[in-house]
């Protein structure tokens, strides 16, 4: 499904261009007072709702936008009636000597990396690998043109039919600030945030990020044009009172599969453990990765990758340990700051 998709020059359509001015880069500034929908300070927490992407349309060669991970639990059953989840089988083993010799059996996942491969197509419905930033904008424009059309068709007079495409430019505006370029003298802020491990200034690399609803961050990555990774990152409050352990067990096994390899990273002197997470490979090259982050950062990351640009770019696994950098100076991008940012990077106090 997700070979990878040739570099095509697109642009947002008319709607977008017309409303959008881009920048060449944008920083981890996050909230605004409800109801001031100002277009200044990039994608804001007051209209995140309309970053979900509505269902039923149609976005290019992927088919229909992707349902946000707002619920993948529809989106892989969805999934799982186009490619058959394959079974479970069970594997036996002989354990202890002696009289306490015994026979144990479990029930493993017959095929891994299919069941792997149902989840990352269900989580990234309408994107593909080597998508351009533009055709990622376009399909992410797509939600807001289907909530505008509703609003407009909801709208009982002229008055409203103003008001709804004053809040269509604003959402385009602030969806087109979502695009930024890593490049060291842009003064950006992303060093000192939850994906500060996940990119390098300088090396052909940038981002759009966006919200989706009051629980989901997305972070698209792009290498030399091409996309190549995207990071989910929920708000621990999706699953109120649960541990990261069980959210795996209830939600992201049941999504890429019963069977993720458990990793660990040690530190190369001591072999102290550093980060343990979980790896899922899907059957056309993907890796997804879980992330219990909620310690420091407030989330549960999912990662999903292309494992061939990642093999030319190095695993980057994100930090565990509370930084001193995250200070009242800059607030991580899930977070309050009590700062801004112009359009070059530069503070603004409020």
């Amino acid at each position: 499904m997700f070979k990878r998709a040739s570099i095509v020059a697109m642009t947002l359509g008319l709607a977008l261009a017309a409303s959008c001015k881009k920048s060449d880069t944008t920083t981890p500034t996050d909230g605004e007072d409800v109801g001031d929908k100002t277009a200044s300070k990039g994608v804001s927490e007051d209209n995140e709702d309309n970053f979900v992407p509505s269902g039923g349309e149609e976005g290019g060669e992927g088919g229909e936008v992707a349902p946000a991970s707002e619920d993948m639990d529809a989106a892989t059953a969805k999934a799982e009636a186009e490619v058959k989840r394959p079974p479970m089988k069970e594997v036996c083993k002989t354990v202890g000597k002696g009289k306490a010799k015994k026979k144990e059996c479990t029930m493993v996942d017959s095929d891994p990396k299919l069941s792997a491969q149902i989840g990352v197509k269900a989580l990234m419905k309408g994107y593909e690998w080597g998508m351009s930033p533009e055709n990622v904008l376009t399909q992410l424009a797509r939600s807001i043109e289907a909530e505008y059309g509703q609003r407009q068709k909801d709208a009982t007079d002229a008055n409203a039919q103003d008001r709804n495409r004053n809040w269509k430019k604003e959402q385009l505006d602030e969806l087109r600030r979502g695009n930024v370029k890593f490049t060291a003298n842009s003064k950006h802020k992303w060093g000192v945030s939850l994906i500060q491990f996940d990119f390098a200034d300088d090396n052909g690399e940038e981002m759009i990020w966006t919200k989706s609803g009051a629980n989901l961050r997305k972070f698209f990555f792009f290498k030399d044009g091409g996309l190549w990774k995207v990071i989910y990152a929920y708000n621990k409050e999706k699953w109120p009172g649960k541990e990261y352990e069980v959210v795996v067990d209830e939600s992201f096994k049941k999504w890429f599969g019963p069977s993720p390899e458990a990793k660990v990273k040690q530190d190369p002197k001591t072999a102290a453990p550093l980060l343990r997470y979980y790896e899922w490979s899907a059957k056309d090259g993907e890796k997804i990765r879980s992330f219990d982050l909620t310690a420091v950062h407030g989330v549960v990351m999912l990662t999903v990758i292309d494992s061939r640009i990642e093999a030319s770019l190095g695993e980057r696994l994100p930090n565990i340990k509370d930084d001193e950098s995250f200070s009242s100076d800059v607030g991580d991008v899930l977070g309050g700051s009590d700062v801004e940012y112009d359009k070059d990077g530069n503070i603004i106090k409020r």
